[in-house]
């Protein structure tokens, strides 16, 4: 860490005031968007703000005494705090979910690339996961098994915007292939952009619920298909040139 090869005076006290400036900062603003919201909601900003705090720690020691570094830290740590606040308390999509996750932990493949089947998932404890479908997000919500959602988004197909995934209308399959799956899982925002996909491609329409529990049943066989599509990629990259 930067923080250790600062050993003298003058350096501890620069970080120090950093430290105490970025925290009295960041409690009071946590302060004013919590008095907003319901007690159950404040329970759940105050375990996001537990994560966050961590995070801006970690961060803050990183920095040592570089003012502007700090200065960056602060930014994102109150741009953390105010996504987390519209989320609980208008139910508002974040904006910037791409910039701050841009690849999907368990894949690797670009969430930019693959914005309209992207989700975003905010946990109870504050965490959150950015990823490329709704195959890997489901992955994530199994292997984190004592963590519950607070919110889940997913881009609409059709305009690669974030939308509450338990509001959107889903279309289960059709005659594309979906995102890490072969049995497609598409959401919109509005019904009739759905039904004009059923229509051009076929498919279903479906709920959130209906959907994940598609999502599961199709787990075994996508990850199959995934693997071997993944070991052929490998072998040819290995094939010597002719």
């Amino acid at each position: 860490m930067k923080s250790k090869l600062y050993g003298h005076n003058q350096g501890s006290a620069i970080i120090m005031r950093g430290i105490l400036i970025i925290g009295t900062l960041g409690a009071m603003t946590a302060a004013v968007w919590a008095g907003d919201l319901s007690p159950d909601q404040q329970q759940q900003f105050e375990k996001m703000k537990t994560h966050f705090d961590y995070e801006l720690g970690v961060c803050k020691e990183d920095c040592g005494p570089d003012a502007a570094c700090l200065e960056k830290c602060q930014k994102a740590y109150t741009r953390r705090l105010d996504n987390a606040h519209q989320q609980l308390l208008y139910g508002t999509a974040p904006t910037n979910d791409i910039q701050e996750m841009a690849a999907c932990p368990y894949c690797g493949m670009s969430r930019e690339k693959f914005a309209h089947s992207r989700l975003f998932v905010t946990y109870d404890d504050g965490t959150r996961l950015g990823a490329c479908s709704i195959h890997c997000a489901v992955i994530d919500m199994t292997v984190n098994i004592d963590k519950g959602p607070v919110k889940v988004w997913v881009g609409d197909y059709k305009t690669k915007t974030l939308i509450d995934a338990e509001k959107a209308v889903w279309v289960i399959g059709g005659d594309k292939t979906g995102v890490m799956t072969r049995n497609a899982k598409w959401a919109f925002g509005k019904r009739q952009d759905a039904d004009h996909y059923v229509q051009a491609h076929g498919g279903k329409l479906a709920g959130f619920e209906e959907v994940m529990a598609a999502v599961y049943a199709d787990m075994y066989e996508d990850t199959k298909m995934i693997r071997d599509k993944r070991k052929k990629m490998r072998m040819m990259k290995m094939k010597p040139m002719q």
